[in-house]
């Protein structure tokens, strides 16, 4: 099992053709939310609920840094 398993891994390294890389085009539309702009949506991203990040930006932020709204 163990011989057909390295024939077979050999095989594919060999008829393996070098993919061609991705070249994405450069979009001057999409504009990146600065952290401090952002009206944050913390949502919990561990299943503990104690890191929160924000679901727009990305932020990422402890629960008892946040600060609750009255």
């Amino acid at each position: 099992m163990y011989i057909i398993e390295k024939c077979i891994k050999l095989y594919l390294n060999i008829t393996k053709k070098n993919p061609v890389p991705i070249v994405l085009p450069e979009t001057e539309e999409v504009e990146l939310e600065d952290i401090v702009t952002c009206k944050h949506n913390f949502m919990p991203i561990d299943s503990t609920g104690k890191i929160l990040a924000c679901s727009k930006c990305g932020y990422v932020i402890r629960k008892d840094k946040l600060k609750k709204k009255s």
